[in-house]
């Protein structure tokens, strides 16, 4: 297994500002296509397992506004990142 970095928002608009990200540590590997779909699919899971509130109507929404969502992707727990092949190796931290 390869370990992978998780930096979220995903998908990084160009302009004069950089966002700020969050990243985590994973052990597992991304599909080489349809990365966004897939966690976006992990995110999905995750809000329904916790029942956060609204999960519903985030479940509804494009992939790519989940994986910019960092509060959306900290609340999927670990149990729902590890089913589905990555093993968290550290916490949620601003990225470097």
């Amino acid at each position: 297994m390869s370990t992978v970095t998780l930096k979220i928002p995903m998908i990084t608009a160009t302009g004069p500002v950089k966002p700020s990200q969050t990243s985590r540590d994973f052990q597992g590997a991304l599909p080489s296509v349809g990365a966004i779909a897939f966690i976006a699919h992990i995110v999905r899971e995750g809000l329904e397992s916790v029942q956060y509130p609204d999960f519903q109507g985030h479940n509804a929404l494009p992939d790519e506004y989940l994986v910019q969502e960092v509060a959306l992707v900290k609340a999927v727990p670990n149990d729902v990142w590890i089913r589905n092949g990555f093993y968290p190796l550290s916490d949620w931290q601003p990225a470097r």
